[in-house]
């Protein structure tokens, strides 16, 4: 494998001393905080393939896997010893959990005398600067910014419609989140009539095939915009129906042009490289930064005194800890962690802020609620982050910033920073969200098979590498059409 030197950065050289000790399998070398994983294939051309030693789920570091040696100690498997997680260094995927991720590999390049140079494949920092423009005058209306629900915005950049992740209906992780607040009304007319729509993950809480189902049903050939991540989203589409959305992958870091004012930029998450990205847009040399769900958003290299900045802010986004009990697992010490966290959750945000410094903060993509009756005790109990405590302290650390928390239907002029809210009567929370219509399709997955067999549930705990845990699983059925079912078991 090659690549050109602007395009590269040397992390490691092995010496032919070194080299020629390799032996056909995994070898795991010591580099700064986790390493490298170099694999040498069995066979005549004992092809080397190598990658850093960081497991996509959480930063794990690898080891050898016992289970998958073979009688010659000889394996390309390795195993993550946070998760369980298992990589298989042959093909560069990910075998447990199957078919979701791939693993970026290194660059491996011999310098002629029997030495291997390991490069790491770089990314243009500062993407944005090339075929960089300076920001031309805009008039009052020519760029509306209206905020609908949750991560979802309507950009109108002078009758150019822009929208981003759509979950206008519907649940988000089965039955687990619901929209927080109502979006406008007229919410499936005005995504209709959109130029374009941004998607930034597969999460459903971005990626809704409920509010796309509706929108494809009246405008089937809106351009979907997509980053080239390793798990695309619409990639499992075909688990969610037949409808072949005009869904278009962008290369990260490159400007797509919509028209001679307009462009866009898709870039990575530096954490959730496989899937997560962030947006940059610039009409007329003004710069809207929104960084969604990203945890390192372009690896923190972000543009400074840009016109907006949107960000998540919420926290509570996991189960944890609030479905676990026993142990330490008390409610005084779930409810401190969960203060501990959303704490550091809001100083990450207003360090990012800080950095940035834009003209405009919009703490948005958190608005979603625990709304179903069987979520009562997690929606107690999983507290998220107040907006306004935020871009109040954001106002403390950086008066120059310009906060806004937003109300369904308010929009902002970019031209002048001006927030105009909607009619005091226009609902701001939901307070019905027709659960049945969704929840008799959930429902019907008591009908998949390993569900039937007692032993499934021992097996997928197993299978995730569960283990130094002394587990309960409650089982409690919650819908009066489950009391009766002879298939549920207790553990």
């Amino acid at each position: 494998m090659t690549a050109s030197g602007s395009d590269r950065s040397l992390l490691l050289t092995l010496s032919k001393d070194i080299v020629d000790t390799l032996k056909p399998g995994v070898t795991i070398q010591t580099l700064n905080k986790h390493g490298i994983l170099l694999y040498r294939s069995k066979g005549e051309d004992l092809k080397l393939r190598a990658c850093k030693n960081v497991c996509h789920h959480q930063e794990g570091t690898f080891i050898k896997d016992i289970e998958s040696l073979t009688a010659d100690a000889c394996s390309s498997v390795v195993r993550c010893t946070k998760h369980g997680w298992k990589l298989d260094m042959a093909t560069m995927e990910y075998i447990n959990p199957p078919d979701c991720f791939t693993q970026e590999e290194l660059l491996v390049e011999e310098d002629g005398k029997g030495n291997i140079n390991l490069y790491q494949r770089i990314r243009p920092q500062q993407p944005w600067e090339k075929d960089g423009r300076p920001a031309q005058t805009i008039h009052a209306g020519e760029v509306k910014i209206t905020y609908f629900t949750h991560a979802c915005v309507e950009m109108n950049f002078d009758g150019t419609i822009f929208f981003t992740d759509p979950w206008l209906t519907g649940p988000a992780f089965a039955r687990g989140w619901w929209l927080m607040h109502e979006p406008p009304a007229d919410w499936l007319d005005r995504l209709s009539k959109a130029s374009l729509i941004y998607i930034s993950h597969l999460h459903p809480d971005h990626l809704s095939y409920p509010t796309l189902k509706m929108l494809y049903q009246r405008n089937p050939h809106i351009p979907i915009y997509v980053g080239n991540t390793a798990t695309l989203p619409f990639s499992r589409q075909h688990c969610y129906g037949d409808e072949a959305y005009n869904v278009i992958v962008c290369e990260l870091a490159t400007w797509q042009e919509v028209s001679e004012d307009l462009r866009f930029m898709i870039m990575h998450d530096g954490i959730h490289t496989e899937m997560d990205t962030c947006l940059l847009i610039d009409y007329k040399g003004h710069l809207i930064m929104n960084t969604v769900d990203c945890s390192r958003p372009n690896d923190n290299m972000l543009p400074k005194d840009v016109d907006l900045l949107m960000s998540d802010f919420a926290g509570g986004a996991t189960g944890y800890p609030v479905s676990f009990y026993g142990g330490c697992y008390a409610e005084e010490w779930k409810r401190n962690f969960i203060q501990s966290e959303r704490k550091k959750e809001i100083n990450r945000k207003v360090a990012m802020a800080k950095k940035v410094n834009p003209q405009m903060y919009l703490p948005f993509a958190g608005y979603f609620t625990e709304a179903h009756p069987s979520d009562e005790y997690i929606k107690e109990r999983n507290r998220k982050n107040d907006p306004a405590v935020l871009n109040a302290l954001l106002n403390k650390y950086a008066p120059n910033v310009q906060t806004w928390t937003p109300k369904p239907g308010a929009w902002v002029d970019l031209a002048t920073l001006e927030v105009t809210d909607p009619p005091i009567e226009t609902p701001v929370f939901k307070t019905q969200w027709n659960f049945d219509l969704y929840t008799k399709l959930i429902d019907e997955n008591i009908k998949f098979v390993p569900f039937q067999h007692p032993d499934s549930i021992h097996f997928y705990f197993q299978w995730v590498g569960l283990k130094d845990y002394n587990l309960v699983l409650r089982v409690r059925p919650l819908l009066p059409s489950l009391l009766n079912l002879s298939s549920l078991f207790v553990y």
